[in-house]
């Protein structure tokens, strides 16, 4: 079991379009708290809103399920992970009509993209420095 850190939120929620409004609510306290640049935070919450929709449409395929939402921010950069026990990243998807545009959009407003493909499920790590709010 990972103990958080001071630093640490984990958001563990059913996964549903209803729900993306509270994340990015949430989400956004917390970057504001972490005293995060405007511009980050917008590039941040658009992230999350991609991926959480992803786990939902994709993921569950609108069907009842769990995600998870890990934050972290260490030093000038944020760590960012949404998790699910969903049907798993078709990697193949590269077209809009497939379903792949998103991670594309994604991958080019993040430092770091990572995909691990679990048993059941998938878990996205996103990293991005940030700059501080002036």
């Amino acid at each position: 079991m990972k103990v958080l850190e001071r630093n640490d939120v984990k958001l563990v929620l059913p996964s549903s379009l209803h729900n993306l409004t509270l994340i990015r609510a949430l989400a956004k306290t917390y970057f504001e708290s972490q005293n995060i640049e405007k511009g980050d935070v917008m590039k941040l919450l658009s992230v999350i809103d991609e991926l959480a929709t992803n786990v939902v449409e994709h993921g569950y395929r609108y069907e009842t399920g769990e995600m998870t939402i890990f934050l972290k921010k260490i030093g000038n950069t944020v760590y960012l992970s949404i998790e699910d026990n969903g049907h798993g990243y078709d990697e193949k998807k590269s077209s809009k009509e497939e379903g792949g545009m998103g991670l594309f959009i994604v991958k080019g407003m993040v430092d770091e993209f990572n995909v691990e493909k679990k048993e059941t499920g998938t878990k996205f790590n996103v990293s991005k420095e940030v700059k501080e709010a002036k």
